[in-house]
């Protein structure tokens, strides 16, 4: 059985309607929407997302040609002094355009090369990498020569939860707003100009003013050096990024006007808004729109914090972690996965390269869990924040990062799925919007930690640093359903995909006290305590809330 998304919705809206009567006039709050990532949208570039999976009009994909200029263009301006990556890629794109120089994707791109020279493409660095993709991309155009851009039509949306989040974004943006202003920024990605369409088409609410902020790490480099007339030197050696006046050429032109109009502008555009938007990728990336090469936080980012609404999808929403509290510095988990962090703990290092598989800078390898021990924007000061995050089962990665850093809290927020703090100067409160659930942790001791699930519709009060269900929350709950006990076994691979969502939910519908699993040498025991509770907070698959189950994670020897 489905939620009833209007019954979410306006019971998340009151919610707020209750909470907000509580403050004074002369008090202010601010709402961060949190999402884990997956917030599946209709869009003509993914049309797969919509009802029937029925087309729209709009870009439907990038597209690459490998031209006699394309590659003489690289040959001329190859981004490195290495000269046999150099001759070699020309000699394998001479070979694919010969079997091929018609349009072709990005992925029939790779897979043409690695049929040629796998082991070329493997040893390529990541400028130089990103500089012979960038540079065989072609623009998409009209017949008019005008520049198609990705439409979004969210009335299509196949995914209701995705709707629910993004209906509480527009109710939460109009309250106490008349004409509410959005902002969308995209530095999460390598080419924010890409997905600046699909942004502005999520955010485009009615009776809502929305639009892209050009804020990208070259702007912010170029801005406060003066350099603005060296925007697109310092685009291609700071965010590597080539060729993108081709492309898109009116968000490179709008990137050019911010620079130009000055910090002063900058930081007025922002504080004028009621919200800003931060967009999936890689949180490493939004950071340097924030903080300067030595940590320093840029003029404007006090103005990013202070705005009543904050929206994060992905790694827009682990950028907001944080600040400090009085556990020390709120860290901002940067990579991993939860076996890599078993086997080889967190690591306070620069996020890997995604290319780098077994041999990355550090000794550290592609699924290193490595975190910024500083933390991100601070929005969020109130533990880790982790995304995607039943779905790629971080648990573990995230418990790992709470035991090394010293911070005692951990929110993981699953896809298609909201975190909402409604923050008041007076007091906080969390509620959770959407399709699953979050995880809260609670560091306890090496390997051993508090595990509770808050499913969507579940209020979570905030006392003295404690977050507990609201008895709102419990006197609203379901009865309990009758299932039999789980079979007496061993639980195999179950730090893998949902697994460990899956049976904990299990534990809680069929009120189980223990439950064992393993994934390769590591064994995975669950428990009650007489603290431990269960209740249905909705009748999804995933609507059963568990609260403090101990986790215990042992070497098979």
């Amino acid at each position: 059985m489905n939620i009833s998304h209007s019954y979410l919705l306006a019971t998340c809206l009151a919610i707020i309607a209750c909470f907000s009567s509580t403050i004074s006039a002369n008090q202010s709050t601010q709402t961060l929407v949190l999402v884990g990532g997956a917030l599946t949208t209709c869009s003509s570039m993914s049309a797969k997302n919509c009802t029937d999976k029925t087309p729209i009009d709009g870009k439907k994909s990038n597209k690459y040609q490998l031209s006699g200029d394309a590659i003489k263009g690289i040959k001329a301006s190859w981004p490195s002094n290495n000269t046999s990556h150099r001759n070699k890629t020309l000699t394998v794109l001479s070979k694919i355009a010969r079997q091929s120089a018609s349009l072709t994707t990005k992925s029939e791109l790779l897979w043409a090369w690695r049929d040629v020279d796998n082991a070329l493409l493997n040893r390529l660095s990541d400028q130089e990498y990103n500089f012979v993709i960038d540079m065989l991309e072609i623009p998409v155009l009209d017949q008019h020569g005008e520049r198609v851009k990705e439409q979004v039509n969210t009335d299509l949306n196949s995914e209701t939860a995705a709707n629910e989040i993004l209906d509480f974004i527009s109710a939460t943006s109009k309250v106490n707003n008349k004409t509410p202003t959005l902002l969308a920024i995209t530095a999460s990605s390598r080419d924010p100009y890409e997905s600046a369409d699909f942004y502005e088409g999520l955010l485009s609410f009615e009776g809502i003013r929305s639009h892209w902020l050009a804020l990208t790490p070259a702007v912010a480099t170029a801005i406060m050096t003066g350099q603005c007339n060296k925007l697109s030197e310092i685009r291609e050696r700071t965010m590597q990024v080539f060729n993108r006046h081709v492309i898109y050429p009116d968000r490179i032109k709008a990137e050019q006007a911010l620079c130009d109009k000055g910090v002063d502008h900058l930081v007025s555009t922002i504080t004028a808004a009621t919200g800003v938007m931060f967009n999936g990728g890689d949180q490493s990336l939004t950071r340097k729109v924030m903080f300067d090469s030595a940590g320093q936080p840029y003029p404007w980012t006090q103005a990013l914090r202070t705005r009543s609404l904050l929206v994060g999808t992905s790694a827009g929403t682990a950028v907001q972690s944080g600040g400090t509290n009085q556990f020390g510095d709120v860290a901002m988990i940067t990579n991993g996965t939860s076996l890599a962090a078993l086997r080889a703990g967190a690591h306070a290092e620069l996020a890997p390269s995604e290319r780098c598989g077994e041999k990355c800078a550090q000794g550290l390898t592609a699924d290193t869990l490595t975190y910024h021990a500083k933390g991100g924007l601070g929005s969020f000061d109130m533990g880790i924040l982790d995304t995607h995050f039943s779905e790629r089962n971080r648990t573990v990665r995230l418990a790992t990062l709470l035991t090394a850093s010293g911070q005692q809290h951990g929110f993981g927020v699953d896809e298609t799925t909201a975190l909402v703090l409604i923050k008041s100067p007076e007091s906080h409160l969390m509620t959770v919007v959407g399709k699953y659930g979050v995880v809260y942790l609670q560091a306890k001791q090496q390997q051993q930690f508090s595990y509770s699930y808050w499913p969507a519709g579940t209020i979570i009060d905030i006392t003295d640093n404690r977050f507990t269900i609201s008895q709102r929350s419990k006197d609203n709950a379901l009865p309990a359903i009758e299932l039999p006990p789980l079979p007496l076994q061993r639980f195999d691979a179950l730090l893998t995909a949902a697994k460990l969502r899956s049976l904990t939910q299990a534990m809680c519908l069929s009120q189980e006290k223990t439950a064992v699993g393993q994934q390769d040498e590591f064994l995975v025991t669950l428990n009650t305590t007489p603290e431990s509770q269960y209740q249905r907070i909705n009748s999804s698959n995933y609507g059963c809330a568990i609260s403090k189950l101990t986790m215990q994670i042992s070497t098979i020897n």
